[in-house]
């Protein structure tokens, strides 16, 4: 990386995460007492909301010599998880929490992407999974690829909600110089376990757990730009409600 890697960083830095200069980064609140219904909703909005997201330049990495890493921002809206159960004292903010990711290209453009966020006592959430993707499709004359990705991602909530969500994606792309537009959809299915009890968030007082099932569709289009090795990627993505995430990392 040059000299121009070292002064556009703090630059794109700075963009990436004004993105969601608005967001508050926190833990998510969960409302108690909710029934089958309520928990459904939230599994919706939580379970498939926080579900892998690409962020990354649609054309494969390339061989055993393509390697990316990144961190990426991603912006929840949790203001309907107030409306559900026994509601919350006070009106939820949408909620942004960082990942970190690596990808690996391996052979006949198979690339895999593997994230996490760590466990901390202030946010009290933590998620890790990953992302198989194979570029199947590159035109010869023009710049335009189509790619498959399969994903699954495992999230903790407050020790009150584990979620694991798998989903498969046709993702397409076109790349002109140092800039390339995606866009694509498909299926996601999110399963969360609810604790139960006095301290739990399921409606009753009796102990255990409650599990819940939830399936919808996504749809995604982002932009990356390249300068030099260092990459930045916005995305939305649809579900429930539109999740909007920033990243920002190197690509060799």
């Amino acid at each position: 990386m040059g000299p121009m890697f070292v002064r556009r960083l703090p630059l794109l830095t700075v963009l990436t995460f004004a993105l969601l200069g608005k967001t508050a980064f926190g833990a998510i609140q969960l409302p108690k007492n909710m029934n089958q219904s309520d928990r459904s909703e939230a599994l919706r909005i939580i379970g498939l909301g926080t579900s892998a997201k690409i962020l990354s330049d649609p054309y494969p990495l390339g061989g055993y010599a393509g390697f990316e890493a990144g961190i990426s921002i991603e912006n929840l809206h949790a203001g309907d998880l107030g409306q559900l159960g026994s509601g919350l004292a006070s009106p939820q903010q949408d909620v942004a929490f960082p990942r970190l990711t690596l990808g690996k290209g391996l052979y006949n453009d198979i690339d895999i992407f593997l994230h996490f966020t760590p466990y901390n006592r202030q946010d009290e959430l933590s998620h890790y999974g990953g992302i198989a993707r194979w570029g199947f499709y590159q035109a010869k004359f023009l710049p335009l690829s189509l790619s498959v990705l399969a994903h699954m991602n495992s999230g903790n909530f407050s020790n009150q909600l584990t979620t694991r969500s798998y989903g498969l994606d046709l993702i397409g792309g076109i790349n002109v110089e140092n800039v390339s537009l995606f866009a694509g959809g498909g299926m996601v299915e999110a399963t969360g376990v609810f604790v139960g009890g006095p301290n739990g968030i399921t409606d009753g007082n009796a102990g255990g757990t409650s599990t819940e099932t939830v399936r919808g569709t996504h749809t995604v289009i982002g932009t990356n730009v390249h300068i030099s090795n260092l990459f930045l990627t916005v995305q939305i993505d649809r579900y429930t409600q539109p999740v909007y995430s920033g990243k920002i990392g190197v690509r060799f």
